[in-house]
């Protein structure tokens, strides 16, 4: 078996089998964030502003006094339309599952480890492999949480590329750390900076305002993903939401060039998204998105090659 079998089966075990590692049950109901501080910071097993891209819960005030059981694993499924001559089709596969660890004086902390896989067609002027894979381990920490202020850390190591060889490209870091204010019943102010991988310069500041005017609607005025919240149903089960979005995509990966070298291929997107989301008590969760892909680059050790032409985005997720 390839080394890319190996650590897959390995990591697949891993995610099947978890109970019988030193971590405590997954996502333990009795430790469950609320939905606003879900809403705020990025979920256990994302990869911040990068695929994966998670779905974000209901605004605060609609579900402000439950607790949700959180869902523990998650499957992620994205399709990119090739695009002719010049385009540049990908499909994206992703799975992780998530456990928590925490002690009596300490905040928990989300572990959450995952695979993905990327089907590539195209750019005819480039022959990039046919796949690459991920295989990541994410790390989520929320030690400060006041009533109107709280501070969160996240650090994802993985690595990313075809696995014919392990060098210094295939591992790579994603990282980030975000802070918020409350103020007033409506407003929340976030902060920070993230590292991520699929930049030239890596370094991203984030942040921005959230507004909730009411119970049913949610306005977030955060770069990279601003997003506007509407929600159309809920009940003793649950709610569902429809959303519009904005936000930046992609990724890099270690591709072999010769027989003994590899190149890095770095790939970014913007996305503007028209999205149904479903969250339910007992922790289940769907996600559908459709949207416009533009803004498109690879680029090859740094160095920009090629610009694909604008596509179309299907993307469909479910979590339990």
């Amino acid at each position: 078996m390839s080394p890319a079998g190996w650590m897959c089966v390995t990591l697949l075990a891993w995610a099947q089998i978890g109970d019988t590692f030193p971590l405590p049950s997954p996502l333990d109901e009795s430790t469950a964030l609320t939905t606003f501080e879900r809403s705020e910071f990025p979920s256990p097993g994302s990869v911040p502003f990068a695929l994966p891209q998670p779905s974000t819960p209901p605004p605060e005030p609609a579900l402000a006094s439950e607790e949700l059981s959180l869902p523990a694993s998650r499957w992620t499924a994205i399709w990119l339309a090739p695009g002719g001559a010049h385009g540049f089709g990908i499909t994206d596969l992703d799975f992780n599952h998530t456990y928590l660890l925490g002690y009596d004086d300490l905040p928990p902390l989300n572990i959450t480890p995952g695979m993905g896989m990327h089907l590539w067609t195209g750019p005819s002027d480039l022959n990039l492999p046919p796949r690459v894979y991920d295989l990541y381990i994410d790390f989520l920490w929320r030690p400060i949480e006041r009533e109107r202020s709280g501070l969160s850390f996240g650090i994802t190591p993985g690595f990313y590329g075809d696995f014919q060889r392990l060098d210094g490209h295939t591992f790579q870091l994603t990282g980030w750390a975000l802070g918020n204010y409350r103020f007033g019943a409506h407003w929340n102010a976030v902060g920070g900076l993230a590292y991520v991988r699929q930049l030239r310069s890596h370094w991203l500041p984030v942040g921005g305002l959230v507004w909730t005017p009411s119970e049913d609607t949610r306005l977030e005025f955060v770069i990279p993903k601003p997003r506007f919240v509407r929600r159309y149903r809920s009940d003793e089960n649950g709610s569902a939401f429809w959303y519009l979005a904005g936000q930046l995509g992609g990724g890099a990966w270690a591709v072999a060039d010769t027989a003994t070298t590899s190149v890095l291929v770095s790939y970014s997107d913007l996305r503007l998204l028209v999205g149904l989301e479903s969250f339910r008590v007992t922790g289940r969760e769907w996600n559908a998105e459709a949207g416009y892909v533009f803004s498109r680059h690879l680029a090859i050790d740094g160095q920009s090659t090629t610009s694909p032409t604008s596509t179309v985005l299907l993307q469909l997720s479910t979590a339990f």
